[in-house]
């Protein structure tokens, strides 16, 4: 009679674990968003222009996403709460219940789509090289000769581990450009519009951007919990009635003086585009 008791007892024990867990997990997602006017928490790595960046003149979070996530805040009727954050910490504080959306020119990978959810994408990239002129660097080929520095968690640090090289890497992009302007690297890898922005307004002519053959287009879109496909769901509608009123393209051509390029709808389309 002993021993039923106790196996009773133990397997009361192992189902208030697994109820407490799931209860937790679900209290991640809900403690931040679902409520429908609280502020919009969000975290951003504010040294990835033209997307987020502090302002010279103020000190405000400036750049194309951040001027996106205010909009879709303004459609969703919620104030936006920014902070800034290490780009390899915002994953884990999207996992924790800390943040709503994490604004950070994060690109949609399978690997990521495993942690997060991720809203419509809205931009298209992909890796480039920046190297000083006459460094001898011509394409990815000659990169196994050189110092290489880039910003940790991203799919540039991705792409030069599956090539088998090495590379310095920094918390910022903006640490990396700092290292290769003082010689303290011969070339940053990371997205092109970072290093197409940073060529042609800090790199004074003495820079050169690099394609790199074969790379797949990526895709950027706003990262969420894994969870709140509430959420989820209400940002892809704002950003679906930004793209139809014109106020999506509007933001878009101020960043970037053109029109957006088609883009996919779903994470889904996004991985899959070659």
């Amino acid at each position: 009679m002993g021993r039923k008791r106790k196996i009773i007892c133990l397997l009361s024990a192992v189902l208030a674990v697994i109820v407490i867990t799931g209860c937790g997990q679900q209290k991640s997602a809900e403690k931040t968003s679902n409520q429908d006017n609280a502020p919009l928490k969000v975290a951003t790595n504010a040294t990835f222009v033209p997307f987020e960046f502090k302002s010279e003149e103020n000190g405000d979070f400036a750049g194309y996403e951040m001027d996106l996530i205010r909009a879709v805040g303004k459609k969703l009727n919620r104030d936006v709460q920014i902070q800034d954050m290490a780009f390899n910490g915002l994953i884990p504080a999207l996992q924790s219940g800390e943040l709503d959306v994490a604004a950070s020119g994060m690109a949609i990978t399978k690997e990521r789509t495993d942690k997060v959810l991720f809203s419509s994408p809205f931009y298209e990239t992909r890796l480039v090289i920046l190297a000083k002129k006459g460094s001898g660097i011509q394409s990815e080929a000659d990169l196994n000769t050189h110092r290489i520095a880039c910003q940790m968690g991203t799919i540039a640090t991705d792409y030069i581990q599956q090539m088998g090289l090495k590379a310095k890497q920094f918390d910022h992009n903006a640490d990396a450009l700092m290292d290769l302007k003082v010689g303290g690297s011969d070339a940053v890898v990371a997205a092109k519009p970072v290093l197409d922005y940073f060529a042609a307004n800090n790199g004074k002519d003495d820079f050169v951007v690099i394609p790199i053959k074969d790379t797949p287009k990526q895709y950027v879109a706003f990262a969420l919990n894994k969870q709140n496909t509430k959420l989820q769901k209400e940002i892809d509608e704002a950003l679906a009635e930004m793209k139809k009123s014109g106020e999506f393209q509007q933001i878009y051509k101020k960043w970037f003086g053109h029109e957006p390029e088609t883009l996919p709808v779903t994470t889904e389309d996004a991985l899959q585009a070659k």
